[in-house]
């Protein structure tokens, strides 16, 4: 007994305290403003039943907030009516969702949220304030974040907002007219990776628009229909952004935060940028400032005049009103206040928000403090060391100089391969080598051909050709052809200068010598060592489009250093083993032809080789050594130029080997005009010439020769050659 009387009265105690904390729990919800939260609830339907289970007064209710609610898929949006103190609607996490029917009338509703759930098109909320009560007709925040959506119906946004946000959805196009007759202060696309069109008219009608976000998105181009008031733009991570409109479209602008630094040059040289819209505006101020002149004549005479005249202050003020904005319908007309900055709840989630004191911007000129000065709009990225405002070749010495560069490079290196490739008759390592060197170096005449036409075409105004050329295929060609160019011609210069050192030191060795197959098997992976090298900025690592130039120098993280690292590390490993082979070569020879058993001739051919190519060498090393100092520098965080003075080393001194090397190596050898003269000769014409030069490199007659004889029975020249190379193995001489 004593047992059950225990029981009973612990029982009761704990349903008393249960009952005083529910209803402690109730008056504290409703005292502090009525907060409904539904978290991590199981409803399907969200109606006035279900709010009324929850325990809350459809009545007393300001803000409604539903979190977790993985079953619901329908809202009774005319249940919404039965709360008339609603002021905020919030839904997250309720991904089966996908449509909210339109909205009825709410007078008090401020704030609109529903994100990261299954919304597949945007609600109509265009009849929110339709109610006669509604004094401030309009919406501090629609944040729909976070969804599926992926049309805006017409109509749908017909509203007053300070903030519409439509981020991170599956949005492809805007269509026109999406906004028409809406009042909205800040509109913001940011995250739609899909949407890749905007059409002409998607911003017509849209009234008092000051921001607009569409960053992260695919958007090629802006319309500049509605954006006549943008104040702030933002089109940051779109790297597909080719056109930017002129700053007479956007005349109200004062932020651009974009994707290129060239786009911000539109900005800094609107003349060069838009030219007939610049002189349009340049015939306006010029009007303005002749208006302003005669109204100061008119006031000077009406002072001399006997009679006092009451003068109006508006006469002094020109006045352009904006003709975009008188389109606005009567039923969004709408109060100083209705953006107070006082009625912000969330300053963390939206941005503060945007004066507006009228809804049609006017220009005011006073003649009196009349001051013309350029627009300025504070845009990023500024342009920078990488990407200047300037022209490809920048300097005009340069544009004409580089010229010079290609026609010579080309044109050099074009005669080396097809005289080389003609002599089919002698196929020695030598030979087959200075192919690969000076197809390298055409490689290198054709990546400036391509720089000095594109420089050409876009004099002046780059930046508006900078996209296309920068983020095109032609970029990407270049680049390939520069680094591929480089490391091949780096590449061969070692595999030639091994040879000669093998053949010179060890000439007594033949069986040392590099045979034409292992040359071949050499070059080989050279060739795949120089394409992987070059493709490596195509498959992402580094990339070619950083800089007008097209060349890898920009490192935006460790594997961009890496790869440039390990291009300056080969080329200085190869520099390296070069000089150090030709040290050996100089001090082999240095005893004159003793080493070689009185061989003295041989040696002296040797030595003569040798000095031939350590001129070719010093040339290339002297271009490389500058573009490898100030490189190495860059790569170590302390660059000491800029692209537009490293454009000098790199588009013009550099590529100087690419002109010196045909001619170091072959057409002032006396080897070359030998097999250029037998090309000639088995074409069949200039014969004169053919003749001319036997003449002239025939030896002189001596006392046990018969000069009558011989002048009429001059040698074939192909016999002559045979018999001139057999002359100069029994020498020593050896040929390229």
């Amino acid at each position: 007994m004593k047992m059950y009387f225990w029981k009973h009265n612990i029982l009761a105690v704990c349903i008393f305290l249960l009952v005083r904390r529910s209803s402690c729990t109730k008056v504290g919800v409703e005292g502090s403003g009525s907060i409904a939260e539904l978290i991590n609830t199981n409803i399907t339907v969200l109606n006035a039943k279900a709010i009324h289970k929850a325990g809350y007064h459809l009545h007393d209710i300001q803000h409604l907030t539903i979190i977790n609610a993985p079953r619901l898929h329908h809202i009774v949006v005319e249940d919404l009516t039965k709360m008339p103190k609603l002021k905020s609607f919030y839904i997250s996490q309720a991904p089966m969702l996908e449509r909210i029917a339109a909205l009825p009338p709410l007078p008090l509703l401020r704030t609109f949220i529903v994100i990261t759930s299954g919304l597949v098109e945007v609600p109509n909320l265009s009849h929110v304030h339709d109610s006669k009560r509604d004094k401030t007709p309009y919406l501090q925040a629609i944040d729909l974040e976070g969804n599926h959506i992926k049309r805006i119906p017409p109509h749908a946004l017909r509203i007053s907002a300070d903030h519409v946000s439509l981020n991170l959805n599956l949005i492809e196009e805007v269509p026109p007219f999406a906004f028409k007759n809406a009042v909205i202060s800040k509109l913001s696309f940011k995250g739609n990776t899909k949407l890749s069109r905007l059409d002409e008219n998607a911003f017509a009608g849209i009234l008092l628009l000051r921001q607009l976000d569409l960053s992260s998105t695919a958007i090629s181009s802006l319309p500049i229909t509605g954006l006549e008031n943008l104040q702030v733009l933002k089109v940051e991570k779109t790297s597909t952004l080719k056109y930017i409109p002129s700053i007479y479209d956007l005349r109200l602008l004062t932020e651009a935060h974009l994707t290129h630094h060239f786009h911000c040059c539109a900005f800094a040289f609107p003349e060069r940028h838009d030219p007939q819209k610049h002189k349009i505006y340049e015939v306006q101020i010029q009007h303005l400032k002749q208006n302003c002149g005669k109204q100061k004549k008119s006031e000077m005479r009406k002072k001399r005049s006997a009679k006092p005249v009451t003068i109006n202050p508006r006469e002094n003020n020109w006045e352009y009103e904006d003709n975009s904005t008188s389109s606005m319908s009567e039923e969004y007309s709408f109060k100083e206040d209705m953006f107070d900055s006082d009625s912000s709840e969330d300053d963390d989630q939206f941005h503060e928000l945007v004066e507006a004191n009228s809804t049609q911007p006017q220009f005011s000129y006073n003649c009196e403090s009349l001051i013309i000065s350029e627009r300025r709009v504070q845009c990023t990225p500024v342009p920078d060391a990488l990407n200047p405002c300037e022209d490809v070749m920048g300097w005009s010495w340069l544009r004409v100089s580089v010229w010079l560069v290609v026609v010579a490079a080309v044109c050099g290196n074009l005669a080396v391969l097809l005289v080389l490739l003609a002599a089919a008759s002698e196929r020695t390592v030598p030979r087959l080598l200075m192919c690969h060197l000076a197809f390298s170096d055409l490689c290198t005449g054709l990546y400036l051909f391509m720089l000095a036409v594109v420089d050409l075409r876009s004099y002046g105004v780059f930046f508006n050709y900078a996209f296309d050329w920068q983020y095109g295929v032609g970029c990407q060609i270049a680049g390939f052809l520069s680094v591929f160019s480089g490391q091949l011609s780096v590449f061969t210069l070692s595999v030639v200068t091994l040879e000669r050192w093998f053949a010179i030191t060890y000439a007594i060795y033949l069986e040392r010598r590099i045979s034409p197959a292992a040359a071949n098997k050499i070059m080989v992976a050279g060739w795949l060592f120089s394409v992987l090298m070059a493709g490596l900025p195509l498959a992402g690592v580094s990339d070619y489009s950083s800089t007008s130039i097209c060349l890898p120098v920009e490192s935006k993280n460790v594997g961009d250093g890496v790869y440039q690292g390990t291009l300056f590390l080969t080329n200085a490993v190869a520099w390296v083993t070069i000089v150090v082979c030709y040290v050996q070569i100089y001090r082999s020879l240095g005893g004159g032809g003793e080493k070689y058993g009185g061989r003295g001739a041989a040696a002296a051919a040797e030595r003569r080789i040798a000095n031939k190519m350590a001129l070719l060498v010093g040339t290339n090393l002297l271009c490389w050594a500058p573009v490898a100092f100030f490189g190495v520098t860059a790569l170590a965080g302390a660059p000491l130029v800029d692209v537009s003075h490293g454009k000098v080393l790199l588009v013009f001194f550099y590529p100087l080997n690419a002109v010196a090397n045909p001619f170091l190596y072959a057409i002032l050898t006396k080897q070359y005009r030998r097999d250029f003269m037998m090309l000639i000769a088995r074409t069949g014409k200039f014969n004169w010439l053919v003749e001319k030069y036997k003449l002239a490199t025939t030896p002189p007659p001596t006392a046990h020769t018969n000069p009558s004889a011989n002048q009429g029975n001059l040698l074939p020249l192909v016999e002559y050659q045979r018999s001139r190379s057999q002359i100069g193995k029994e020498n020593g001489d050896a040929s390229f």
